[in-house]
């Protein structure tokens, strides 16, 4: 139910993959039908609410039923009931795939093709200070350096802009840090802001950068996340952005933030249902603003832990729904967004790096696209920059763990096999030494041998990563902007400083 057909082209029986991909699945085709269904169930019979008045009208425009409505919080608004064939027209008209460029405006990632490309988040309200060792508020120069260093980081792939700058007005914080970010990276951002005027600026940061909002809408390399809130809400705001970035088709991710247990159920399949029915029905206002408008699908569904009642970045529960919303996109056709790199760890620490290891490894093996929040720890309040290197050296891991087994002609070696023959060695050979490079190469983990080791004085791990964050920072400079750009960049922030 609700499956995009998948069109495969072909020659004839003995068409054959070259290799396979490692992957798993934590759902069934019968699981991900029950899902979709629970999902359907949920948005025809219970609905969702909002009170946005453009957002109103071109649901009831399209056939929704829409009555007036008060949350139990006393918010008023309209219950708005999707039936499920205007949810397959939204699947119809969004794209399977999306493509996001860079900086220069070369492809960067391309999303919905089955490849897992990993990112970091650049800031939060507190930070692990490297040099001090100290936790405290992120401000913009924080902002800035981070950019520079997951810039510089050859495996992640984008970075994502919270919002986070403590030295500045609050209600610009979510600009100043958006502006560090594509000032510092010629890599794709992921931008989060609080208010559509926000949106509107960042976005206009971006066209500078492009040379206009036609050549931004071409090649993007800006994107944007909202959300609903759970359970069943879409705030007004959060309309407000998503219906500015149907309109401009800026990349959108709009993914609920669940909490089992508080504000989903404690239920894995009921989260994972109504996970699945918050997107979908703004995947729905969406498309009826702009059919085609690139979409990201996906939810952060987690555990409320009953003895600390924080929102769990660690827990299994969520890694292992995640993967259910991987399942779940490419059931219906999407790009999926996955949350990986990140903990409950509040320091530099062995828990840490364990949670960032299976995390990572548990959305790569499930399929995630756009794999968000590196270095975001603390359940989600604290930035660890010494985690961007090592997140970085296990998605260099996973791209070689992950890319398969080439079994060709030339890659089965067969002739060189028997020209070596039994009790030879490969060693001295001209493919030996022409095809060694391409084996990974660790930047962090250690294998020169005890000897070796224990000579250069025993360097532990974080020794180890604390002198590759050193190094970066002190070498590394992102591609600069022309003076013009800057000079342009630098006349819009200082026109938000004369905003109320």
């Amino acid at each position: 139910m609700l499956r995009r057909p998948q069109r495969l082209s072909g020659s004839g029986p003995m068409d054959v993959e070259v290799f396979a991909r490692p992957r798993f699945a934590v759902l069934s085709p019968y699981q991900r039908r029950r899902v979709a269904e629970g999902a359907l169930e949920i948005l025809e019979r219970t609905g969702v609410h909002l009170n946005h008045a453009g957002a109103i009208e071109l649901l009831a425009g399209a056939g929704a039923r829409v009555e007036p409505d008060t949350t139990p919080a006393g918010t008023a608004g309209y219950r708005v009931r999707l039936p499920a064939w205007l949810v397959q027209q939204a699947l119809e008209s969004a794209p399977r795939q999306v493509v996001i460029y860079d900086r220069q405006g070369r492809p960067a990632m391309r999303l919905g093709q089955g490849r897992s490309y990993f990112g970091a988040n650049m800031d939060a309200p507190m930070l692990l200070d490297p040099q001090s060792g100290q936790h405290r508020p992120q401000e913009e120069a924080d902002d800035a350096r981070h950019a520079r260093l997951i810039d510089a980081l050859p495996h992640l792939r984008f970075l994502m802009s919270a919002g986070f700058a403590a030295d500045r007005p609050a209600h610009l914080a979510d600009r100043y840090a958006a502006r560090q970010a594509l000032l510092n990276t010629s890599k794709p951002v992921l931008a989060i802001t609080l208010s559509r005027a926000s949106l509107e600026a960042v976005h206009a940061m971006a066209a500078i950068i492009a040379g206009g909002r036609e050549a931004l809408r071409r090649r993007p390399f800006l994107l944007h996340y909202s959300e609903p809130i759970s359970p069943l809400l879409h705030p007004d705001e959060s309309l407000a952005k998503l219906l500015y970035c149907a309109e401009w088709e800026i990349p959108l991710v709009y993914t609920p933030y669940l909490a089992m247990g508080a504000t989903a159920p404690c239920s894995l399949a009921g989260a994972l249902s109504q996970a699945c029915a918050e997107s979908l029905s703004g995947l729905v206002i969406h498309q009826l603003a702009h059919r085609g408008a690139p979409f990201i699908f996906g939810a952060m569904p987690s555990v409320m832990d009953m003895h600390s009642t924080v929102f769990s970045y660690g827990a299994p529960e969520l890694h292992l729904l995640l993967a259910g919303m991987s399942e779940m996109a490419a059931h219906f056709g999407l790009p999926n967004f996955g949350t990986a790199g990140c903990g409950d760890a509040c320091t530099f620490d062995g828990q840490a790096v364990l949670e960032a290891a299976l995390s990572c490894t548990f959305a790569a093996l499930s399929g995630a696209d756009l794999i968000h929040d590196a270095g975001l720890f603390g359940s989600a309040q604290v930035v660890l920059p010494a985690m961007y290197p090592v997140v970085d050296e296990i998605a260099g891991m996973l791209e070689v763990m992950l890319g398969g087994i080439p079994v060709g002609d030339e890659d089965a070696a067969l002739d060189l096999i028997d020209e070596v023959g039994p009790g030879g060695e490969f060693l001295t050979l001209e493919h030996t030494l022409r095809s060694f490079r391409a084996f990974w190469r660790p930047a962090l983990l250690d294998r020169s041998g005890y000897q070796a080791w224990s000579l250069a004085g025993k360097p532990d791990f974080a020794a180890r990563v604390h002198a590759r964050l050193r190094n970066l920072l002190e070498t590394h400079q992102p591609a600069p902007l022309s003076p013009e750009v800057v000079r342009e960049l630098d006349a819009l922030a200082r026109s938000w400083e004369a905003e109320a």
